[in-house]
């Protein structure tokens, strides 16, 4: 907790009922200091960074960056206490509280709201900084599926199949309905989306800058801003491709 008396908190949810509802809770708690909201998960890792609230109420379901991305995207040592407010089942919250993190769940419920301050209120008299942050990474791995993400791709040609390795791939590219795939090696064309394509890909290695366009992230020279927010993406063989602003903050992520 900060040097203030008071308990600083942020609202993060992409529903406006929501927000006010817990909004208006919280007005009545005196030791608690209501330092902004955020309707959306970008909006959310903007002002979680530049505030640095002792508390993030943070919705888990949300359009495009979701509760568990937020919390990726926060540096390690500013990630604030959080509680959830969230939809999922009691199964799945249990989770939460096993980890020292409360949550809430919808709709939420005025005495549930306020146990969880209670808990918010002894969990920061004995918080400290690298011991919760551990606890926060042990949520985000039990909530995030362990996908075993392909290490090589088939290529059918003609009459033969080849086995492209992952490793190998520089960047993917549409063109109608079937993907080019360059390589160190060269060129490959498969009949697959690039949605499909994908989800084959660890997102820690490969982003998608543009609904045409995936690249292997360490294959990125440069960037440059242009015009309107978006960016051109200069790779290591001189190829650039724009990142398009839907694309920005997930590859900046």
């Amino acid at each position: 907790m900060k040097a203030h008396s008071k308990i600083s908190f942020l609202i993060v949810d992409d529903e406006p009922l929501a927000r006010e509802g817990l909004r208006e809770i919280l007005k009545s708690e005196k030791d608690f200091l209501n330092i902004g909201e955020a309707e959306n998960g970008e909006e959310a890792v903007h002002k979680i960074v530049k505030r640095k609230p002792d508390i993030v109420f943070l919705d888990i379901q949300m359009p495009e960056m979701d509760g568990f991305q937020v919390l990726s995207a926060i540096p390690r040592k500013i990630l604030p206490l959080v509680v959830f407010v969230t939809a999922y089942d009691e199964f799945a919250v249990k989770a939460f509280s096993t980890n020292a993190l409360d949550y809430i769940l919808k709709p939420m419920d005025m005495d549930r709201v306020r146990l969880s301050l209670h808990r918010v209120r002894e969990i920061i008299q004995l918080k400290q900084s690298a011991d919760y942050s551990e606890k926060a990474m042990e949520v985000l791995k039990s909530f995030q599926p362990q996908t075993k993400y392909a290490e090589r791709i088939t290529v059918r040609a003609k009459e033969k199949i080849y086995f492209v390795e992952v490793a190998d791939i520089r960047r993917i590219e549409a063109a109608e309905d079937y993907i080019y795939v360059h390589t160190v090696h060269g060129k490959h064309i498969m009949r697959e989306t690039m949605h499909g394509i994908e989800q084959l890909l660890d997102p820690s290695q490969f982003a998608r800058v543009h609904r045409s366009h995936i690249v292997r992230i360490d294959f990125v020279k440069e960037l440059q801003p242009m015009h309107h927010g978006d960016y051109i993406a200069i790779l290591k063989d001189g190829v650039k491709l724009t990142i398009s602003r839907k694309y920005k903050s997930i590859f900046q992520r």
